[in-house]
């Protein structure tokens, strides 16, 4: 039996690991937000340079929003890993950072460490930069990687991936010749322990207005606050056609006619991963990381029945509400229209048309049929299975650099558009990693620089096993 390819591997990201880090660095220095474009072509062409300077055979295909960087690196390997990931950030100012977003620095963060700081570090510049340093590594050995790669990195996800689907329509044949999906996550929390999500919620993303019209309110303008006593408020109107979405008590269980019909209960082999998460899930590591005091769900409920609340409640989040005078001082006005932001989180087997349906037909049926429903974007659900060779591959190169207990969630509540690669590529999904980070979306958005290490080499280990398993 000759050497593992794999050791000298782990020995040459112990050795350049501080190059790696300075890569990260400088990938995370450069802006790509996809909300304003800033960046956006400079990131694609970055990247497109990187690895063709590998030997992969890559471009950036434009679409109608972002280009997409696509391409192969065929080394003649019997298995194929399409690797899936965005080079798109979050627009973030300086308000509340402790180093400015686009300029990352590494600093010693309060029970965490040395991390690096910056916009993008965990969402998601850190674990894409952590895969090439990964493949370059390989080759820097006089290796090639055990498999062939085919790149899809998007630029949109952040804005729902707009331009994805017809994308993946046009090059199916393409990606139905790979064998399975990877996109590394740093998946650990601020305790260390390591958490893999075996497929993800849906996501409806919608706005309601109501505006002034035949059932009262102004209709073209704000007016005069006194003119409430007799003429009615478009904001109040709102807030009391949200009132029926939800019945009372702190569940905030929604009201809609028909809303869990379609929810399908767990198989056997989630209900056997909810009993070890009974046992693994920390619930007071997710709170402080969450900078969340308690649950809405009673304080003696046992962790596993957290778990399955979370992953099987097709929740309906109110996310904003704006409408007339907000500035500083007084101006007693009554604005003539009122918005509000909402997302819905839907779960196999729930369709995303029949839950729009039931909205509207709720809203309707309770006098609120003047109420505008705007659609902004939508996912469906997907579902990975635990026991695919993906998924037991990337387990097992976790578990290869963590002597810590792996927890599966069954799902995960964010939103990832893997419903393309398992309901309409049928691929199987791999999705985590090994490392910590935090503040996706937020302020002072951090990896931790220990983090990445073991993300990398785990990144490295399930390439290895995946090629080599049956």
């Amino acid at each position: 039996m000759g050497a593992d390819p794999r050791t000298p591997v782990y020995a040459r990201i112990d050795s350049d690991f501080s190059q790696h880090v300075e890569n990260v660095m400088n990938m995370v220095s450069q802006p790509s937000v996809s909300q304003t474009g800033e960046g956006i072509t400079e990131m694609a062409e970055q990247l497109c340079q990187r690895l063709r300077a590998l030997g992969a055979d890559v471009r950036a295909v434009p679409t109608g929003g972002h280009p997409i960087v696509y391409g192969l690196w065929d080394v003649g390997a019997p298995r194929t890993v399409l690797f899936y990931i965005l080079y798109d950030v979050q627009p973030a100012t300086p308000a509340g950072w402790i180093v400015p977003p686009f300029e990352p620095a590494i600093v010693d963060l309060p029970d965490l460490g040395p991390s690096i700081v910056g916009r993008g570090t965990i969402n998601s510049k850190g674990s894409l930069c952590a895969f090439i340093n990964v493949l370059e590594t390989m080759v820097a050995c006089g290796q090639r990687p055990p498999v062939n790669i085919r790149f899809m990195i998007e630029g949109e996800e952040e804005l729902g991936s707009p331009s994805l689907p017809a994308f993946i329509r046009e090059h199916a044949d393409e990606l139905k010749a790979c064998d399975a999906v990877f996109q590394p996550f740093t998946g650990q929390n601020s305790a260390g322990q390591p958490l893999v999500y075996m497929g993800s919620k849906g996501l409806i993303y919608l706005e309601l207005t109501c505006q002034g019209g035949e059932w009262g309110g102004p209709v073209n303008r704000e007016i005069h606050a006194m003119h409430n006593a007799w003429i009615g408020s478009p904001g109040w109107r709102l807030v009391q056609a949200l009132a029926t979405l939800k019945e009372p008590g702190p569940l905030e269980r929604t009201a809609v006619a028909g809303w869990y019909d379609d929810v399908a209960p767990p198989t056997p082999a989630q209900e056997r991963l909810l009993e070890q998460l009974n046992e693994r899930f920390r619930p007071e590591v997710l709170l402080r990381d969450q900078d969340t005091l308690r649950f809405k769900l009673p304080p003696e409920t046992p962790p596993g029945e957290l778990v399955r609340h979370y992953l099987w409640e097709p929740s309906l989040n109110l996310d904003g509400i704006w409408g007339g005078y907000t500035g500083p001082g007084s101006k007693t006005v009554m604005p003539n229209q009122v918005s509000v932001k909402l997302d819905i989180r839907p779960v196999p087997n729930m369709d995303p048309e029949k839950v729009l349906q039931l909205l509207r037909c709720h809203l309707d049926s309770h006098g609120f049929a003047d109420i505008a429903m705007r659609v902004l974007s939508r996912y469906p659900w997907s579902q990975s299975d635990p026991e695919s060779m993906a998924s037991r591959a990337l387990l097992d190169g976790m578990a290869e650099h963590c002597s810590e207990p792996i927890a599966v969630w069954p799902r995960h509540s964010g939103v990832v558009p893997h419903y393309l690669f398992t309901r309409e590529l049928g691929l199987p999904v791999a999705f985590g990693g090994l490392g910590h980070g935090g503040r996706a979306h937020s302020v002072n958005e951090y990896i931790t620089v220990e983090g990445l290490r073991l993300h990398e080499k785990a990144i490295a280990a399930f390439l290895y096993n995946f090629a080599q398993y049956e």
